[in-house]
């Protein structure tokens, strides 16, 4: 729910003005109601996302698997993944650095040196990524500019930039030209096998928590700025409008739909039933490309690229699991016996 100004009205950095622009609406005409936090609606997720967890831990106990389901076609799907996230990450990137703005159209930032210097460095990592040239630099860098964000940003919108500090931690141990997330850089491969299942929880992790900033800046604790977004998109609150139920207010749909954000953000954070998770979120998530302005889709294009390595991957390090047995990474190719390029010559050996 956010609008860049049109004027393209921003923060400038040295000095730091503190204004702050949302995607889709003004957010500095609608700053966040810290009174609240203490309140019924807080009560209200809070309660929502611990009973959807048990509900998850109890499906989870029953099944008996926490990588489930475990499909072959997620293995075939891991192949690439590595790249798929560095790709992605740099077009967004790249659309970031030409604005310019600090990792989120929500972050303008002026037209003065400081700026530009910060938009040529996102466009620099994005090549880094693109080419798998000083890929790793290229990870120490974005991670340096997503801390920068909590110097020149409000507390609750830095830390909905998170996702990037998971996909630097990611790409850094693995790499933009590993074949898949199972296989560590060859200069950290002394490690062991277990620090590839810890990048994929990290990524994991950091991602779930800055879904749940949004949710809360955005929505639960800040119902004035959903409500001033469903006033130039009344379509998206559906129940209201195509299903005729009045009683689904703008203000009850934005609580609704920040309880069921921060409730995703919280079973990712879990580790419980991941893939399901994933699967569960994949259509809230995409339904609003279609009917809002570029920036919906390059915005979320890094965390598209998260979704899909959580759901070829899992949690990573399973919950329950002690960090020091996640030795295998799910559905990672690196699992069974040969390379890739061994494995399908041994399958073509065996149909000929």
């Amino acid at each position: 729910m956010r609008r860049v100004d049109e004027q393209g009205a921003g923060h400038t950095l040295f000095p730091w003005a503190p204004t702050h622009v949302a995607w889709f609406e003004n957010a500095s005409l609608y700053p966040v109601r810290w009174d609240l936090v203490f309140s019924s609606r807080t009560a209200l997720a809070l309660g929502v996302g611990l009973g959807a967890l048990v509900l998850l831990i109890g499906l989870q106990r029953l099944i008996g698997n926490p990588s489930w389901p475990e499909l072959g076609l997620f293995e075939r799907m891991a192949y690439g993944a590595p790249t798929l996230v560095a790709i992605q990450a740099a077009v967004t990137l790249v659309f970031y650095g030409v604005q310019p703005a600090l990792l989120s159209p929500a972050h303008r930032l002026g037209a003065n040196p400081a700026g530009y210097v910060i938009g040529g460095l996102e466009v620099l990592v994005a090549f880094s990524f693109i080419t798998g040239l000083l890929d790793w630099a290229g990870a120490c860098v974005l991670a340096l500019l997503v801390l920068l964000g909590f110097v020149t940003a409000p507390p609750l919108d830095a830390v909905s930039n998170l996702y990037w500090l998971g996909i630097a931690i990611t790409l850094f141990f693995v790499g933009r030209q590993a074949s898949e997330h199972g296989r560590l850089r060859p200069t950290f491969r002394r490690l062991g096998a277990a620090w590839t299942s810890r990048a994929v929880a990290a990524l994991r992790v950091l991602t779930g928590i800055a879904i749940i900033a949004p949710a809360l800046s955005e929505k639960i604790w800040n119902p004035g700025l959903g409500a001033a977004f469903l006033r130039d998109h009344p379509q998206f609150n559906f129940p209201l409008h195509y299903l005729g139920i009045a009683w689904f207010t703008d203000e009850r749909f934005v609580l609704a739909a920040g309880i069921a954000e921060a409730v995703i953000g919280v079973l990712l954070i879990s580790g419980v039933l991941t893939r399901v998770v994933i699967v569960a979120m994949w259509v809230p998530f995409n339904v609003t490309v279609p009917f809002l302005p570029p920036q919906e889709l390059l915005g979320h294009l890094p965390i598209f690229a998260a979704m899909y390595v959580l759901l070829v991957h899992g949690a990573g390090v399973p919950a329950g699991e002690p960090q020091g047995q996640a030795q295998r990474l799910p559905g990672s190719p690196s699992q069974a016996a040969g390379s890739p390029t061994e494995r399908f010559v041994g399958r073509a050996s065996a149909g000929s």
